[in-house]
């Protein structure tokens, strides 16, 4: 994240923020079509099937090399390094950097936030699959819907964030309107109107992530934003992986799937709305090499 957020200037990082996290949707939708066009071909093969899942897994990854070869160093932190070498100096240990004092309450607050991200996304997308098939519906068509939704409303979302919304106040938007999509999402049986609903909670619950790069590369100084970044986003990555287990022990105790998962889902999305706002407004900031 930091690696594209610094090649951009400050008017425009919001837009770039919301195209690079529509990357992940796109990622999902060729998954889904690789899965849904091979998966059943190599089904007589036993394991051979699922195991070849994760082989094509590896690769996008190879893309590391290319990055790492042909892709520049974001001119911050080049200058980050000047900086550094003319006062003869070094950065403190990064990981050790996110938890001193001054950043604590930084670290704590982006970690609480990504984890309420991650909790109503699980919740979302999660049992999706298998609320579709219960219903006799088939899945990718979905699927498709609400990617293709979740890359328009990242860039949407991105895109709003540098206008006098900000970035707290367009993903706040955003997760509300997820909110009142909720019953479209769960509670027809109309195929239209699931469809509809699929469409909207992706523009809107998976759009809403479209500041989170900015945002988190956006609350670090230069000196530790990677690891910043790195450490919140997946920190919640860590404690939103219980959610599916949370809508499975609803389901377990007698709740109906749609039930549990529509529960989850806006408990998730008010504390996205919630936590974005004990955190101060970041557009517009500067990404310095002396800061840090």
């Amino acid at each position: 994240m930091p690696l594209v957020i610094e090649h951009w200037p400050a008017r425009l990082r919001g837009i770039a923020s919301g195209l690079l996290q529509g990357g992940y949707s796109w990622g999902y939708i060729i998954s889904a079509a690789v899965f849904t066009s091979l998966y059943p071909a190599l089904t007589p093969y036993g394991d051979i099937a699922w195991r070849s899942m994760f082989w094509l897994g590896i690769l996008p990854a190879l893309l590391v090399l290319w990055i790492r070869t042909r892709v520049p160093e974001s001119p911050v932190w080049l200058e980050r390094q000047r900086h550094l070498r003319d006062h003869r100096t070094t950065d403190q240990v990064s990981l050790v950097r996110i938890f001193r004092r001054d950043l604590l309450p930084t670290t704590v607050q982006t970690s609480l936030l990504m984890a309420a991200f991650m909790f109503s996304y699980y919740a979302i997308t999660y049992w999706y699959a298998t609320f579709l098939r219960e219903g006799g519906r088939s899945t990718l068509p979905y699927i498709l819907v609400f990617n293709i939704g979740a890359i328009v409303g990242a860039f949407a979302c991105g895109q709003m964030s540098e206008g006098r919304l900000g970035r707290r106040g367009a993903s706040t938007v955003a997760a509300l309107a997820s909110v009142v999509v909720v019953p479209l999402y769960l509670f027809s049986e109309n195929p239209l109107v699931l469809g509809l609903g699929a469409l909207g909670i992706g523009t809107f619950g998976a759009g809403m992530w479209g500041i989170a790069p900015t945002y988190l590369s956006e609350r670090f100084p230069t000196a530790a934003r990677s690891v910043g970044a790195g450490f919140s986003y997946h920190a919640g990555a860590a404690l939103g992986s219980a959610t599916p287990a949370v809508v499975g022990a609803l389901r377990d105790s007698g709740w109906r799937l749609p039930s549990a998962m529509a529960v989850c889902i806006v408990l998730g999305l008010l504390l996205v709305a919630g936590i974005l706002w004990l955190g101060p407004e970041t557009r517009g900031r500067e990404l310095t090499a002396t800061d840090g």
